[in-house]
């Protein structure tokens, strides 16, 4: 009830500001050694075994890494430089609130301008050169690398935000690719395998169909129609990065850095797992 009301009196930059002081205040209750860049890369390369060619999306929060003497830029460098030119990095770029209150407030998102939520390494990659950003209303990223063009072209177009024919599906159908998550749970490339393998009647879409006002990085202003997910059916249901804690090794790579855990998830060994668990009625609903 309090989330609602502070949700309805504050703007998107003051809701993003509390949740940011709430997670400092949160860390400094913890005990956690700082960590280097050099920590980050050896953590990286050889415990989560990250290397050139691969293709990752990525979550993060940056100040879960407790980082010492390290920016987001130079966290992100590290991570272009270990999967090279060859590899492909992907982040969301997300509205600064959830997507349904995001749609129903009738905001334009403006790929130009718009703040991504999921973030401050978000932000920062997103102004990075050779990086390009997918235009969509409610579930844009932002790719660079080998074909990124190409990964981020029309999702504006497709109704499913996560289908085949999105950055989602397409990193899917690039096989192998990996998610990596730095301080966080989030897990979004779990949304694109259980769209695509899990029953309609199981998934977590408001019934209808939004049109979601869209200005593109051209400047040109389009209506976007997308499914969204629909709060009340996504209030008993697990994180997609919680789902997956079922799975172990080879899928699933953890390693306690900072305030919280990185870990790298292979994408394709996932969407076979969950794939035979949807198949037994095991989904993200918490029973």
């Amino acid at each position: 009830m309090v989330k609602n009301i502070l949700k309805s009196i504050l703007s998107p930059s003051l809701i993003s500001g509390v949740k940011r002081d709430i997670r400092r205040m949160r860390n400094m209750l913890k005990r956690a050694e700082k960590t280097s860049l050099s920590d980050f890369k050896k953590a990286l390369t050889d415990q989560l075994g990250l290397q050139t060619g691969d293709k990752v999306f990525v979550t993060s929060s940056f100040a879960n890494l407790n980082a010492d003497g390290y920016s987001p830029e130079d966290a992100i460098r590290a991570l272009m430089e270990i999967v090279g030119k060859e590899g492909v990095i992907m982040m969301p770029y997300y509205p600064p609130v959830s997507s349904m209150d995001w749609v129903k407030s009738g905001a334009v998102f403006d790929m130009g301008t718009t703040i991504s939520g999921m973030g401050v390494m978000t932000n920062v990659f997103s102004r990075m050169e050779g990086v390009v950003k997918s235009a969509h209303p409610t579930k844009a990223v932002c790719v660079w690398g080998k074909d990124a063009e190409q990964y981020a072209s029309l999702h504006y177009e497709s109704e499913d935000p996560y289908g085949d024919k999105t950055p989602y599906g397409r990193l899917l159908a690039a096989q192998p690719s990996k998610s990596l998550s730095l301080g966080v749970v989030n897990l979004p490339m779990f949304h694109a395998i259980e769209d695509k393998y899990q029953q309609q009647e199981t998934l977590y879409y408001a019934e209808e169909l939004f049109e979601v006002p869209l200005r593109k990085e051209d400047g040109a202003e389009i209506i976007c129609r997308t499914k969204v997910h629909d709060p009340a059916k996504s209030a008993h249901t697990m994180m997609g990065g919680e789902f997956a804690k079922r799975f172990s090794e080879p899928i699933r790579k953890v390693v306690r850095f900072g305030y919280d855990n990185l870990y790298v998830i292979d994408n394709t060994l996932l969407a076979e797992a969950a794939r035979k668990e949807f198949a037994l009625g095991h989904t993200r609903k918490k029973d």
